[in-house]
C-alpha cells in the first residue's frame, strides 16, 4: 500500500540520513512533489512510481534481516567491490536500489559476502 512505500520513504530519511532530495532523484522525481505525495496533497503516484516506491521497502526488509541499526547504517557508507567501489547509499541515490537489494538478499541466502 501507499502509507507502507511512504513509510519506508521516512525511514530511508530518519533511520538512515538520506534527504528528502536524494530519495526524489532515488525515485527519478522532485522533490516538491515527493512532499506531495508524503502529505497526500496530490494524486497518488503512477504505478511506475508505486513500483519504484515498494522498492525502498524490500530494501529495508533485506536491511533489516541482515543487520541492526547500527552496523546498517555503516554498511551503506562502505565501498563495495560488487557495486564496483560504490557505496550502497550512492548507488540508491543514483536509483538503483533492486541491485542493492540484491546483494542483501544474496547474502542473507547464504551466497556471497
Amino acid at each position: 500500500t501507499l502509507v507502507r512505500e511512504l513509510a519506508a520513504v521516512e525511514r530511508l530519511h530518519d533511520d538512515f540520513g538520506f534527504s528528502y532530495g536524494q530519495l526524489a532523484q532515488a525515485l527519478n522525481t522532485n522533490e516538491t512533489t515527493l512532499h506531495r505525495w508524503r502529505a497526500g496533497n496530490s494524486a497518488e503516484p503512477t504505478p511506475v512510481y508505486l513500483k519504484r516506491l515498494a522498492a525502498f521497502d524490500a530494501f529495508l526488509a533485506e536491511l533489516d534481516d541482515l543487520f541492526d541499526a547500527r552496523v546498517a547504517q555503516e554498511w551503506l557508507d562502505q565501498t563495495l567491490k560488487a557495486l564496483k567501489g560504490k557505496s550502497p547509499r550512492m548507488m540508491i541515490v543514483e536509483g538503483h536500489v533492486d541491485r542493492v537489494t540484491g546483494i542483501l538478499y544474496a547474502i542473507n541466502a547464504g551466497i556471497t559476502q
